[in-house]
């Protein structure tokens, strides 16, 4: 039986049987012997310099900086990393691999160099952004990737039975990891608040705190707070901690994106707070590269001597798209920003920026209103206003002066 091989670097996801195996693309040479996935990600904080996350996005044969146990390039992590995975799945004897878009010709021709050396065959190779959008129903659309150090951003289009991805854009400092940091960041902000405890002042403690934040995350989808416990100390994080790391991801992206086209957005973005678009956007996972693959995996097999990255995906015809093909939720362009903000019975204008008579200033965004400057006790719908916070038409200011007023769209 064939597997199926999803070489994303954030999670690298291996099918077999009635298997799936998770191993995020992390490398840590514990003195003695290589180990990956799971294991070298919760030491990364402790043992950094021991902990390789570069060899999937720059895979080459140049030496490693810093050097690794006795790894000589990242081609040499690569090939230990999928000989592990192999093993770990029962040792299928043909892989089918999807990869993207960020891999080029090189890379991907050093790849096929280290299976050769690997007891597995390789039954074909797919752009993974074309099975995405093979599954989303669009007749055109973007594929936003969150991989450990950039961005993708990767155009799919359909014609006829088939959707073909095109050249990606990279975004590079805008990966997973960044993400990590700064969530990572605004989390200790809230401890020292409420604690006076510091989770980044040491190393266990800061491993702690980032192998919270998937939990942290995932729970925020379904509740406004959660708690998180370091060292002794527990803090209470609600979503609007969080806001500001999704709102500013949304800056980055939002001129990158053309305002008649849908997104794809990959999970753990769906995850983040805060992150709105001006576009349509459609939520999923990387389980959907599983569920295409399965309906048409005898049309994406390749002869060995023709193995080249397949761009082109037969689409996924079913009623029921959304179980099938895991994704999680569709969603219309959001409601417009507002444009005024009603004090009284005047209307003011928020242009660029707007400076209240409390002292409050608001500033706009590529496609929202945020709180730049709040005034001391500025209220958001009864809540303590944070700076950068996000707001909508119908959201209500206060605070103890008596001002009040109201965030309204006023249309031409």
């Amino acid at each position: 039986m064939t597997a199926l091989l999803d070489l994303h670097d954030s999670t690298l996801r291996l099918w077999h049987a009635d298997t799936c195996l998770e191993s995020p693309g992390y490398a840590w040479f514990d003195g003695n012997h290589f180990r990956f996935g799971l294991p070298a990600m919760r030491t990364q904080r402790r043992t950094p310099r021991a902990v390789n996350t570069r060899y999937w996005s720059q895979l080459s044969t140049q030496p490693l900086s810093p050097p690794l146990g006795q790894a000589r390039h990242g081609a040499d992590l690569v090939h230990a990393h999928l000989q592990e995975l192999h093993q770990l799945a029962s040792q299928p004897k043909s892989v089918l691999l999807t990869a993207p878009g960020s891999m080029d010709r090189e890379a991907l021709s050093l790849l096929l160099g280290i299976v050769e050396h690997l007891p597995f065959d390789i039954a074909g190779l797919v752009h993974r952004s074309a099975v995405i959008g093979a599954a989303s129903g669009l007749s055109s659309g973007l594929h936003v990737e969150l991989q450990l150090h950039q961005t993708l951003i990767t155009p799919f289009s359909a014609e006829g039975d088939s959707v073909t991805a095109t050249a990606s854009q990279v975004i590079p400092g805008e990966g997973m990891l960044a993400l990590q940091d700064r969530l990572a960041t605004a989390i200790a902000a809230s401890f020292v608040a409420q604690t006076r405890f510091d989770p980044l002042r040491s190393a266990d403690a800061e491993q702690s705190l980032y192998d919270a934040l998937p939990l942290a995350l995932t729970t925020l989808q379904n509740q406004t707070e959660t708690q998180i416990a370091i060292s002794g100390y527990s803090a209470r994080i609600t979503r609007d901690d969080l806001r500001g790391v999704g709102a500013a991801y949304g800056r980055m992206l939002e001129p990158l994106l053309p305002s008649d086209t849908p997104v794809v957005l990959e999970s753990p973005l769906n995850l983040l707070p805060g992150l709105t678009l001006a576009v349509s956007r459609q939520n999923t996972t990387a389980e959907v590269i599983a569920s295409v693959i399965a309906n048409c995996q005898s049309e994406l097999l390749q002869a060995p001597e023709q193995l080249a990255l397949n761009h082109r995906v037969p689409i996924v015809h079913s009623e029921a798209k959304t179980a099938e093909t895991g994704f999680l939720s569709t969603e219309a362009a959001p409601a417009p920003a507002p444009t005024h903000i009603l004090v009284g019975s005047k209307a003011q204008r928020i242009g660029d920026t707007a400076s209240l008579a409390n002292g409050t200033v608001l500033q706009r965004t590529q496609a929202s209103v945020t709180v730049a400057n709040p005034s001391a006790n500025l209220r958001v719908n009864s809540k303590l206003a944070e700076a950068n916070q996000l707001l909508e038409a119908g959201d209500n200011l206060d605070d103890d002066t008596g001002f009040t007023g109201l965030l309204i769209v006023v249309e031409d």
